[in-house]
């Protein structure tokens, strides 16, 4: 199947608005699943993170494509849901 999504379709007003939450949990979804098992603990955290961030403009539409095209994701998130998670424990 091929992927019908081209982010360049978008105009440039959507393309620097915040991410969706549909974007947020399509990352979560990609980066936490190892092999067949789904971690759905981290699968939250890291759409939790990733949604309080679009929330305060600090994630656009087009950074979280670009988060969906990467084999990992980039460490500062992780580091933010490690700080998250110690702070509020």
């Amino acid at each position: 199947m091929e992927n019908t999504f081209d982010i360049n379709s978008f105009d440039k007003d959507r393309t620097t608005s915040p991410a969706s939450f549909k974007q947020c949990q399509a990352v979560g979804y990609k980066f936490a699943k190892a092999g067949d098992k789904m971690n759905w603990k981290l699968q939250k955290q890291i759409q939790g993170c990733l949604y309080g961030l679009a929330k305060d403009n600090r994630l656009s539409f087009k950074k979280a494509h670009t988060l969906l095209q990467g084999k990992s994701l980039p460490k500062v998130y992780l580091d933010k849901i490690a700080l998250y998670l110690k702070e509020n424990s």
